[in-house]
């Protein structure tokens, strides 16, 4: 029987994939962004206003 003995080469593969499941893990922690585009922020700015910016 043979024993399977890893290279060090796949020991940093290994932890490199061990840190991109631990950053994965912190992004699906966070909450969804709004992503709704119909969402007003902030009013129109008024008739008056739009004319006096252009000159």
């Amino acid at each position: 029987m043979r024993v399977y003995r890893p290279l060090p080469v796949e020991h940093e593969q290994a932890e490199y994939m061990r840190q991109i499941v631990r950053e994965c893990r912190e992004l699906l922690k966070q909450p969804p962004p709004d992503t709704f585009l119909g969402r007003k922020t902030m009013d129109a700015p008024s008739r008056e206003e739009s004319d006096t910016d252009f000159g």
